[in-house]
C-alpha cells in the first residue's frame, strides 16, 4: 500500500455502511483512490462479515476485522472513521476517535441532541481534526441545480413560499415475524432521539436550509395514526407531520406528510416565487424528505416551462467547468460518493474544510429538534432557541439518558 494513502475504517456495518462501499467502489472506478478501507468494527457478527466480503469483492482488499472499537483505536489501524451507527452512539463514539487523532465522518443525524452534536463539534474544534456530516442529498446535482435556480439564477424571482405534501398507505408489519434489527433500534426514542423527522427528515431539513437560508420559527403538529386512534408525540413514534416553516429571508411554507394514509396517495414538491414556480417531479417515495433527487423543471407566469435538461445546460455554464468538476469531479453524481472524497481531499489538505462540518450538521438538527419542541409543548418554537438550549423540553430526557 502507498505511503500516501489515507487508511480509512467503518464502525458500524450495516446497511447504510454498505451503501458507502458501493460509493467506494464507484471513486475507485473513476481514479479518485487516494484512500484505502483498512479496517471494519461492529458487534453483529453477521453484518461485519457481509461487509468484509463487500470489500474484498468491489474494492479488492478484505480489511482487518474488529467487534470492539476501542481495540481499533488502539491498534492504530486507521487515519480516520466513517460512522454508520445508531444515532444514539455517535457523540461516544466520535469523540472517542478524535481523542485518538482520528478525523470522522459521521452518518446524519450528526448527533441525537442538540447537547450531543455541539460534544462533537466542540472536540473538533478543540483537536483540528476534521468532523464531517453525512448528508449524500444536498451535495446530487438535482439539489444544487434547484439552489442556483433559487438563489442565484433569478427564473422564478424572489421565493415565497413552498408546498411540500406527500402520503401514502401504511405498510404494517407481520407481527408474527421479528422486529429487523435496523428497525427495532429506531422504535426505541433513546437510541434514534425521534422518528422521521429526524431520519429522513434530517435531510429535509439540511436541504432546505441548503436551499433557503436558515429557519427562524417552527409550528407543528406530530402525530402517529397507524392504529386508527391518533397519537400525540409524547405517546408514539411519529409517522404523520404537519409542519409550518417560516425562514429568515421571508420565505413560508408547509412540510406535511403522512406514511399511513389509505387511499389516495398524494405527492407534491412546489416552490413559489415571485415570477414562477419550481417544481420536483421526482417519482420517489422519498420525494418529501429527498430534494430534487433527479428531476424537476420550472413553470414561469406566463405559462411557459424550462425543462431539467435545459436548466442543467444552463447552471453548468453559469458556475463554469472548473466549478462543475470541483462539485462533480471526473463526472462523480453520487452524493455518497462525494461525501466521502470530500473528506478525504480535506484531510489530505486540498480542500478547505468540508461542506457540512460539525456545526452546519448541529444547524440543521435543530430544525428537526424544533419540530419536535413546537409539537410537543404545542406552541410555534424559535430555531435559535432550540439551538441555543433554552428550549428543550423534547430533548431532555434523551439528554438525561446519555449524560448529555
Amino acid at each position: 500500500m502507498p505511503e500516501d494513502k489515507l487508511r480509512l475504517a467503518i464502525i458500524g456495518t450495516g446497511g447504510i455502511a454498505r451503501r458507502h462501499i458501493t460509493a467506494i467502489q464507484d471513486l475507485f472506478t473513476r481514479g479518485l483512490d487516494d484512500f484505502v478501507v483498512t479496517a471494519a468494527c461492529d458487534v453483529d457478527e453477521e453484518n461485519l462479515q457481509r461487509l468484509a466480503q463487500q470489500c474484498e469483492e468491489t474494492l479488492g482488499r478484505r480489511p482487518a476485522l474488529y467487534r470492539d472499537y476501542q481495540a481499533l483505536l488502539r491498534d492504530g489501524v486507521c487515519d480516520a472513521v466513517d460512522l454508520c451507527l445508531p444515532h444514539g452512539l455517535h457523540h461516544g463514539v466520535a469523540v472517542d476517535c478524535m481523542d485518538a487523532g482520528l478525523h470522522v465522518l459521521c452518518e446524519k443525524p450528526l448527533g441525537i441532541t442538540i447537547r450531543a452534536c455541539k460534544v462533537m463539534a466542540e472536540k473538533a474544534a478543540k483537536t483540528g481534526l476534521i468532523l464531517s456530516t453525512a448528508v449524500p442529498y444536498r451535495r446530487l446535482r438535482g439539489h444544487r441545480l434547484a439552489r442556483w435556480v433559487l438563489n442565484d439564477a433569478g427564473l422564478i424571482g424572489r421565493p415565497m413560499s413552498f408546498f411540500h405534501a406527500y402520503t401514502r398507505p401504511p405498510r404494517r408489519l407481520d407481527p408474527r415475524e421479528p422486529v429487523p434489527p435496523a428497525l427495532a433500534w429506531r422504535q426505541d426514542r433513546l437510541m434514534s432521539g425521534g422518528g422521521m423527522v429526524m431520519d429522513s427528515g434530517f435531510h429535509y431539513c439540511d436541504g432546505m436550509r441548503d436551499l433557503l437560508g436558515e429557519v427562524v420559527q417552527v409550528s407543528a403538529e406530530v402525530r402517529e395514526v397507524i392504529s386508527g386512534e391518533p397519537l400525540p408525540l409524547s405517546q408514539a413514534r411519529e409517522d404523520t407531520v404537519f409542519a409550518i416553516l417560516t425562514f429568515e429571508n421571508g420565505a413560508v411554507g408547509a412540510w406535511q406528510w403522512s406514511l399511513s394514509a389509505p387511499g389516495a396517495p398524494l405527492r407534491q414538491v412546489v416552490f413559489y416565487g415571485t415570477q414562477g414556480s419550481l417544481i420536483d417531479t421526482t417519482d420517489s417515495a422519498f420525494t418529501v424528505f429527498h430534494l430534487f433527487f433527479s428531476s424537476g423543471e420550472v413553470q414561469l407566469e406566463d405559462g411557459s416551462v424550462r425543462t431539467w435538461a435545459e436548466l442543467e445546460g444552463e447552471y453548468r455554464r453559469a458556475i463554469g467547468e472548473e466549478r462543475w468538476e470541483f462539485y462533480y469531479p471526473r463526472g462523480l453524481d453520487d452524493g455518497f460518493g462525494f461525501e466521502i472524497w470530500e473528506f478525504v481531499e480535506a484531510i489530505q489538505g486540498r480542500r478547505q474544510g468540508v461542506e457540512v462540518d460539525g456545526w452546519e450538521g448541529t444547524r440543521s438538527l435543530a430544525v428537526c429538534q424544533a419540530i419536535y419542541e413546537s409539537a410537543l409543548v404545542g406552541e410555534p418554537v424559535r430555531v435559535a432557541d432550540v439551538l441555543s438550549g433554552a428550549r428543550r423540553t423534547y430533548q431532555a430526557p434523551i439528554d438525561a439518558h446519555w449524560n448529555l
